[in-house]
């Protein structure tokens, strides 16, 4: 049953509906509480999507209006995903998720998931063809996420994945892959304990596997992680994608329960 969702974007930036379209569309499925989460601005030339400083001004200020709005209706929040290098305030916000959508190579920057022939070439030409390399790094940065963003919720922790189906491009079982993931993991459970399970690859690019993978989801509960579930929304239709099916697959790991965020805060919900 889908009760919220915190990961929705909008028009403001690289989503295709309106932010009262979002919250009609949430409604309409019977959610009782749901987030708006635009992406932050980013100073990376490469970023083009990224929104404005007006535009996120906006964005806010039009959250706020529609929580009155619609407050006998659904319980409205207004989120922002701040990335490691977002330099745009979460000041005013009920939420932050952090996320790690580039690689700094000493002063370059290349997105995380730029698509198969995107990330071949990031490492081939900055990592000599190790893609454990990449890997390496990718997870260094998205272990100083909390660090950097003091974020409530990790998003899409193994990114780096997302157009990897079938181990395609690289070997999520290799040792090295893992320790990466591991220690990341482990750096940032000092600081916050709370993982999207995010169904937004599935949706968009037909991955089979949710952020994070279902092994990694038990090193998450081992280690006294939680998680919340996320469509990562960037239009109507996915709003709740194959969240049954996520909370059979958490029941199957062993959460007994997942987070959601109410007018009285952070509480859980029996799966």
């Amino acid at each position: 049953m889908i009760l919220s969702n915190f990961h929705a974007h909008t028009n403001y930036c690289d989503g295709k509906n309106t932010c009262e379209e979002m919250v009609q569309a949430a409604i309409s499925k019977g959610l009782r509480a749901f987030g708006l989460s635009e992406h932050c601005h980013t100073p990376v030339p490469i970023d083009s999507g990224h929104p404005t400083f007006e535009e996120l001004a906006a964005f806010g200020d039009e959250v706020r209006t529609l929580k009155t709005k619609y407050a006998d209706k659904i319980e409205l929040f207004y989120g922002i995903e701040q990335d490691s290098i977002g330099d745009s305030s979460t000041d005013g916000t009920d939420y932050v998720i952090g996320s790690t959508h580039f690689v700094n190579i000493g002063g370059v920057y290349r997105f995380v998931d730029d698509g198969a022939d995107g990330q071949r070439e990031t490492v081939a030409r900055f990592y000599g063809g190790d893609w454990y390399a990449f890997a390496e790094a990718y997870f260094a940065d998205e272990s100083q996420i909390v660090d950097i963003t003091n974020c409530d919720i990790i998003g899409h922790f193994d990114l780096i994945n997302k157009n990897n189906e079938g181990d395609r491009l690289f070997d999520t079982s290799h040792p090295r892959y893992r320790a990466a993931a591991i220690a990341s993991m482990e750096r940032i459970l000092r600081r916050c304990n709370l993982f999207e399970v995010n169904t937004g690859a599935m949706y968009r690019v037909g991955r089979t596997e949710q952020y994070p993978q279902t092994w990694l989801l038990r090193e998450l509960l081992t280690r006294g992680g939680e998680v919340i579930l996320s469509s990562d929304s960037h239009d109507t239709a996915s709003i709740g994608y194959k969240f049954d099916e996520m909370e059979d697959l958490l029941r199957e790991v062993g959460f007994a329960r997942r987070k959601t965020l109410t007018r009285g805060g952070w509480t859980d919900i029996e799966l």
